[in-house]
């Protein structure tokens, strides 16, 4: 006979729930090749980026993935609402970073780009305002929480991001790290199949 509990347990399964930060990878899009495998990212050997891949280190606020899209009503004059057809999406990712001493935290949140050193021997980076900003590679990789390194890795791949409009905020605080925050536009790239701006790579 069955009882209360097969009916809240059948449909399922705990190894579908994903858990825990993401590691943050971006590569220059002038890269020719997309991920087609995690470890075209990540070394699954020793963890380390692969060649071309670089990470942003830590961050305080999960890895959001914003997604959504426009709509127009089809209005019929006899029944009202028939149909709503679909616009323009509107996709974001988004993270904030706390290692804003990283050059790679500086290119990419704040598109800095020239790096000379003074009389002193110190060095200077240079930020200013740019009529385009740089195409990036993005990887956001998963370890659900409870597994093992190497198993049930998922890695969420944006092989075409650009900085959006939105403000980078790098704020100074006396009892907190500096932080830096990001959001990026991921745009189709005509190498990846579908032209898709998002894609995932489940470890199986």
């Amino acid at each position: 006979m069955t009882t209360t509990s097969d009916f809240w347990t059948k449909g399922v399964d705990r190894d579908n729930v994903l858990g825990g930060p993401a590691r943050v990878l971006v590569a220059k899009r002038s890269l020719t090749t997309y991920p087609e495998k995690i470890s075209d990212v990540l070394s699954l050997a020793t963890y380390d980026p692969a060649t071309n891949w670089h990470d942003l280190g830590h961050t305080t606020e999960p890895f959001d993935i914003a997604d959504g899209f426009d709509t127009t009503d089809w209005i019929s004059q006899q029944l009202g609402k028939i149909n709503v057809q679909v616009g323009t999406w509107n996709r974001t990712i988004g993270v904030t970073l706390m290692e804003t001493d990283n050059d790679w935290v500086m290119d990419v949140a704040h598109e800095s780009d020239g790096r000379t050193v003074n009389a002193d021997g110190d060095e200077v980076i240079y930020m200013w305002d740019k009529s385009d900003v740089v195409e990036w590679r993005v990887a956001a990789i998963h370890l659900a929480e409870g597994q093992s390194a190497g198993v049930n890795i998922v890695m969420d791949v944006f092989p075409n991001c650009k900085r959006s409009g939105a403000d980078s905020t790098t704020s100074w605080d006396r009892s907190n790290p500096q932080l830096a925050t990001l959001e990026m536009t991921p745009f189709p790239d005509e190498n990846v199949p579908n032209d898709a701006n998002w894609y995932r790579i489940r470890q199986q």
